[in-house]
């Protein structure tokens, strides 16, 4: 931590949950000595999440212990259902024993994950570098959070990286934020995020259409196809309700139309039409081409992806 300036430390605000007292005020006093004199600590998961919804901190620290929701709150808070800015630095700290609790923080989002016990001094070290050296954001059908995918690895991932605004790293570099500005920040960044979920719909969607169309060319007609049929209604609602976000009323109504043509094959999925199944071979190609036709194309672009959803959808 000696990189950085402690009188720009003392202007951080770090929330940090944590249900053992002998702990937590440790921890407390370890970060205020290290110049982070903004902490406030919290031992109940109620009063912690009053706290970011009342006012974002620029760095959380959470024990897994402080409540079983504690997950499910970070996925909240990345997916802008919590509080004024989803791209808070997350720290969680999980038990050793436990492998489900270190994947549920990872899937969660949470920018780092320690196993405990945590030392003052690595988890100072690894503040450091997280803030210094942020992974970019991605964003899928159901995650918001940092790309742990290395760059250059087995599996290339299509996936769009996004810049998340960092507020711990602004004060350290002397920019504070208002609170207009930040809400200004995080605007233009769920813009991005919500527009990187609708590529991912789309990666979704040409992925189980492929499983699908699969079981049915090798007459594998069970109810694994029933439930794959299923989680395709499910990517076009999740669609829908992205194109309404991102003001694409157009897009969200043909992802509607699709939902509900899949959802009438899912009630007679053992015996299709050949209208249905073609619904699903040319699904795919109508939603691309649809993206295409609301960033504003040629003509004749426009005019093949009405011409595609108006055939997909019937």
């Amino acid at each position: 931590m000696k990189k950085f300036d402690k009188d720009k430390l003392s202007d951080v605000d770090v929330y940090l949950g944590e249900p053992n007292e002998q702990v937590r005020e440790s921890m407390r006093a370890m970060m205020r000595g290290e110049g982070f004199r903004k902490t406030r600590t919290f031992a109940r998961m109620d009063d912690l999440l009053n706290a970011i919804k009342e006012s974002p901190p620029d760095l959380l620290i959470a024990a897994d212990d402080i409540d079983t929701s504690l997950f499910d709150t970070i996925r909240d808070i990345r997916h802008f259902k919590i509080g004024r800015n989803p791209f808070i630095m997350v720290t969680l700290m999980v038990r050793a024993e436990s492998d489900e609790a270190v994947k549920k923080a990872i899937m969660a989002g949470a920018d780092d994950v320690m196993i405990k016990p945590v030392s003052p001094g690595k988890l100072l070290e690894r503040i450091a570098h997280m803030t210094m050296n942020r992974l970019p954001f991605i964003a899928t059908t159901d995650y918001v959070g940092p790309e742990r995918r290395k760059p250059g690895g087995d599996r290339p991932s299509k996936i769009r990286q996004l810049s998340v605004v960092n507020t711990f790293k602004a004060k350290l570099e002397g920019r504070r934020l208002s609170q207009a500005e930040l809400a200004r920040e995080v605007e233009s960044n769920m813009n991005e995020v919500m527009a990187a979920r609708l590529d991912s719909h789309g990666l979704k969607l040409g992925w189980i259409c492929g499983l699908i169309l699969k079981a049915y060319d090798e007459k594998q007609i069970n109810k694994e196809l029933e439930e794959r049929l299923l989680i395709l209604v499910s990517v076009l609602e999740d669609a829908a309700r992205t194109a309404r976000v991102l003001g694409e009323p157009e897009l969200a109504q043909i992802c509607t139309r699709m939902a509900r043509e899949v959802e009438e094959l899912t009630e007679k999925y053992e015996n299709p039409t050949d209208h249905a199944l073609s619904t699903i071979r040319k699904l795919t190609k109508a939603f691309e081409l649809a993206k295409v036709a609301k960033m504003g194309p040629a003509p004749h672009q426009q005019a093949e992806a009405a011409a595609a959803a108006q055939t997909a959808t019937g």
